[in-house]
């Protein structure tokens, strides 16, 4: 045992990369209903999110998804950003969102990078525990 794992060990640290692997309070799945949009035309589709607990405890829960500047959450495009406040979630259960996106006359075509972030609240949706982030991209075509 070196100076450094004398160290680490007095401040509550260790070596192994395996006992500081941070555990996520959720999972993710999302997928998108039609896959692909058509550019330059009015149309949309649907972002189907799921959430699941992993916690061993029930989370109050929301989500935010941002959209690209071309596209958007209502028809006319204006909405950039939606949250989603979901309420409490038990153990080991899941809850499914769909958030329906749309395209406008004026969308080119291409690959559109949306995030979806999920967050663990207490008390109330102003504190925030933790959150998971992941992004998906719908292609324009």
């Amino acid at each position: 045992m070196g100076i450094l794992d004398n160290v680490l060990s007095i401040f509550g640290a260790s070596g192994s990369d395996s006992e500081s692997k941070k555990v996520l309070p959720f999972k993710l799945t999302t997928s998108l209903r039609p896959v692909r949009l058509r550019a330059m035309a009015q149309n949309s589709c649907d972002l189907i999110i799921t959430i699941q607990n992993l916690e061993q405890k029930q989370l109050m829960c929301s989500v935010v998804v941002e959209s690209p500047n071309s596209l958007g959450f209502d028809s006319v495009g204006l909405h950039k950003k939606k949250e989603l406040r979901l309420g409490n979630l038990d153990v080991a259960k899941s809850r499914s969102i769909v958030v329906p996106i749309y395209a406008n006359n004026q969308t080119p075509a291409g690959t559109y990078r949306f995030f979806i972030t999920a967050y663990s609240h207490y008390r109330d949706y102003t504190h925030v525990l933790n959150s998971v982030r992941k992004s998906v991209e719908l292609r324009v075509v």
